[in-house]
């Protein structure tokens, strides 16, 4: 047998023989796709063709693969606008956060700008009995238990006899009571008083504003002119360690060693207290039991005294090196304790006065 093949390629002539020439039926005349001499008998087969492609399954399929690339942007395009979102926000409340902190920062300095630091002559001279209440010199102990102080150190405002050197913070903002210091560390502050409204300087500067760091304040049960037993000043454990962000510092005992000291100067006289106890507290509700350091001011006898302090020296995390009698004065410092996830958790730092 002898097999013609060509492809595509017009002839003007036909090989011929004795056998019979097949042509597939629907070919172009004189247009040979492939030519064979067969024998008779033998049945002609053509090549097999590709399967025919189904159109539409393929759009099918096509359009499947597109919404499925729709899908996968859309997802990724509204993750895309959440992070967005999230990170302006973030950024947002990070800005507001530290520029509060400075704004803060510049209001506190420039309150300290209005203590009056001069030193008059007569201070080393001259005692007298100081009257809190009035002008007039007197057998009455000035806040903190000291029981004499130079008259010139004071000045008459509205009536009210108060240390000269705070008598323009005590002008600017009449709730100002004193002053807070503890060397070494960012606690540097003025402290107000509102008995009528104890947290009301929760959110507030010394100026009234709105402020995320507020001020510290007295507890409505403290009586710096009498003065309470006991005096407690609340602050916001700030993340830039302003107010009372430091005071958890407290935990450690090297810390402690060297910050033993705190000056709190009211309006009414000078004090100087060192640290007994520093200790994790809670805000109990009413129905619960346990150790209420918050509503300890004034003791009714020297057995609730020292029941206090075997409290807060049983909490102790430092080991003091003092402590306190009945009979002392002394102040507790108190703010949020943000470790762990229980709610009204505080650390908490008390002091006694020492000095005449």
């Amino acid at each position: 047998m002898v097999s013609i093949r060509l492809s595509g390629v017009p002839i003007c002539g036909v090989a011929r023989s004795t056998s019979s020439t097949k042509m597939e039926p629907g070919r172009i005349p004189g247009f040979i796709y492939e030519v064979k001499i067969l024998d008779n008998n033998q049945e002609y087969k053509h090549p097999e063709e590709p399967p025919k492609r189904d159109r539409v399954r393929e759009f099918r399929e096509m359009m499947k693969t597109a919404e499925k690339k729709r899908r996968k942007n859309r997802v990724l395009n509204i993750l895309l606008v959440i992070f967005a979102v999230t990170f302006l926000a973030s950024g947002f409340f990070l800005f507001r956060y530290f520029y509060a902190s400075h704004q803060n920062k510049k209001l506190n300095d420039s309150l300290k700008d209005l203590i009056d630091t001069e030193v008059y002559p007569e201070d080393e001279d001259t005692e007298e009995d100081i009257d809190p209440d009035g002008n007039e010199p007197s057998g009455s102990t000035a806040q903190g238990g000291s029981k004499k102080h130079s008259l010139s150190r004071y000045v008459t405002v509205d009536g009210k006899l108060i240390l000269r050197k705070f008598h323009s913070l005590y002008e600017k903002n009449k709730d100002f009571m004193g002053w807070i210091t503890i060397e070494d560390t960012n606690i540097d502050y003025p402290v107000l008083y509102t008995p009528y409204d104890e947290q009301k300087y929760l959110r507030k500067n010394f100026d009234g504003e709105y402020a995320l760091a507020g001020t510290l304040f007295l507890s409505a049960d403290s009586d710096p002119v009498k003065p309470s037993v006991n005096m407690i000043i609340y602050g916001h454990n700030m993340k830039d360690g302003s107010m009372f962000g430091s005071l958890m510092d407290y935990k450690d005992q090297d810390f402690y060693e060297a910050h033993k000291r705190i000056r709190f100067d009211t309006i009414y006289g000078t004090n100087e207290y060192e640290v007994i106890a520093a200790f994790h507290g809670q805000i109990l509700p009413e129905d619960a039991e346990g150790f209420r350091y918050y509503t300890f001011h004034e003791p009714a006898n020297e057995e609730e005294f020292n029941s206090f302090i075997r409290e807060v020296t049983g909490l102790n995390t430092i080991i003091a090196s003092t402590s306190a009698v009945y009979g002392d004065q002394l102040i507790t410092l108190s703010t949020c304790d943000n470790t762990g996830a229980k709610e009204g958790k505080r650390f908490v730092v008390v002091a006694k006065r020492i000095g005449d």
